[in-house]
């Protein structure tokens, strides 16, 4: 039986030793806070990575090692001015009631930059004028222009992300400690999955940690693609308190829509309880509603208002605010379908539609793959869509949710091989013997079925 505490917090390094990755930027940051222990005062630090590399963590270590009290704001408290001028009023007290440094945590500094509204300059003066010291934390530091100002006042910390070989020997440690049993491939294969994500690595331990971690169970959850793995993106979504952080949320994930939809389905009864759990179930099949409007009318604007019914407005709809922690599960309707390779058929089919479409395969499974998965359930196109994209048996199933033998999909195969056929170029042999046996006036130009012949007078994406 895993810990109910998180092990994201119960495992949150405290002290230099147990920080794991990036030793050489830990060793700048080191060396900054001996500076400033010593009285003197350094630019304010600008650490920029990956999500689950350590950024906000190393924070907090440092104001545990040197007693410093932490003064931490996020991005959702940084975009409101009134806040930001209250943190410049603080930050430029020398020490607080205790005589203990400060340490100013602005967290996320590249989400508050997005909804701009001065924070930006607000910041620059908070790092610039401070008489303590200063540590912010982003994603990407130059995705957005309106970051190049504290480019240039902070000194830059780049966090990469962390070695497999680190985050196996950090989870082994762990699984020690928890008295978890598993398999030493097992635990190797979580840790290459999570990509560089420490978090996301022990959210995952934390899960499947009720049970032997074998290799079988490790492949179940498949190779993350995403900034935001599904788990992640789970948490955010669920515990988002208003329907901007929610969108949000669902728009980082890069999950396909309805790949999305499926993992909130199925996890509405393990976040919420009581009458919290129907009243969300209303909303989500209300969005439902809508899916059913689309394949009816082909009218795809209605995908709008699906996504925010099935997402926003259905965790929006609790009647409390739920913080204990949520084993996500993967879908069952997924799990039954041959969900163990959902990401590899979900990424060999973005990459067939971005291919057609002439997009990338990422966009191409944000945006795409979830119309492609509606127009499927139309008899009339699904072959040709089937014969267009050179869609398999079991690519046709993943996408009708469903087995590669049922009938259905085994019907949309065989008029798919109809149409390949009929596409196929004659013979050099064939043509000669039309050629020799025919007179030239009565020879009809030889025109070659082409897949978007079949699908020109449908917009499909």
């Amino acid at each position: 039986m895993t810990s109910a505490i998180l092990f994201t917090e119960k495992f949150k390094p405290m002290h230099w030793p147990e920080f794991i990755g990036n030793s050489q930027s830990v060793e700048k940051i080191q060396n900054w806070c001996k500076l400033w222990s010593q009285g003197k005062p350094q630019k304010a630090l600008l650490i920029y990575g990956a999500s689950g590399v350590g950024k906000t963590a190393i924070a907090h270590l440092v104001a545990n090692e040197l007693n410093w009290q932490i003064f931490e704001l996020n991005a959702s408290d940084l975009r409101a001015k009134d806040v930001i001028e209250r943190i410049g009023q603080a930050a430029a007290l020398n020490s607080s009631f205790s005589n203990a440094r400060r340490l100013i945590l602005l967290d996320e500094i590249d989400a508050t930059a997005s909804v701009d509204r001065g924070a930006t300059q607000a910041m620059l003066a908070i790092a610039k004028q401070t008489a303590n010291p200063v540590i912010l934390t982003a994603i990407d530091i130059y995705a957005d222009t309106k970051l190049a100002p504290l480019r240039a006042g902070c000194e830059l910390i780049d966090f990469k992300k962390i070695n497999y070989l680190s985050i196996s020997s950090y989870l082994k440690e762990i699984c020690a400690r928890e008295k978890i049993e598993f398999e030493e491939d097992a635990v190797k294969e979580l840790a290459k999955q999570c990509g560089g994500d420490v978090r996301a690595a022990l959210l995952d331990l934390q899960m499947m940690g009720s049970e032997k971690i074998t290799l079988e169970k490790v492949k179940q959850l498949g190779f993350r693609e995403r900034s935001d793995n599904i788990f992640n993106s789970m948490h955010s979504i669920f515990r988002g308190k208003t329907f901007a952080e929610v969108k949000e949320a669902v728009n980082k994930s890069e999950a396909d829509y309805s790949f999305l939809m499926k993992w909130v389905e199925e996890n509405i009864p393990r976040e919420f309880a009581g009458e919290d759990i129907s009243r969300a179930f209303d909303f989500f099949s209300k969005g439902d509603i809508f899916n059913g409007r689309i394949i009816r009318t082909q009218y795809y604007g209605f995908l709008k208002y699906s996504i925010d019914l099935m997402t926003a407005s259905t965790v929006l709809s609790r009647s409390k605010d739920y913080h204990n922690w949520t084993a996500y599960a993967f879908p069952g309707i997924l799990r039954k379908t041959g969900g163990l390779s959902a990401q590899a058929l979900r990424k060999k089919l973005a990459k067939k539609i971005g291919q057609k479409v002439h997009c990338s395969s990422k966009l191409a499974s944000q945006n795409e793959l979830v119309l492609l998965k509606i127009l499927l359930t139309n008899k009339e196109l699904a072959p040709k869509l089937a014969f267009s994209l050179d869609l398999e048996a079991e690519e046709i199933a993943f996408l009708l949710e469903t087995k590669p033998e049922t009938k259905k999909v085994q019907t949309i195969v065989e008029q798919a091989q109809a149409f390949k056929e009929q596409a196929k170029p004659k013979s050099k042999l064939l043509r000669h013997a039309l050629d020799s046996s025919t007179d030239e006036s009565d020879k009809e130009p030889v025109t070659e079925l082409k897949p978007e012949d079949l699908i020109k007078q449908t917009k499909l994406f």
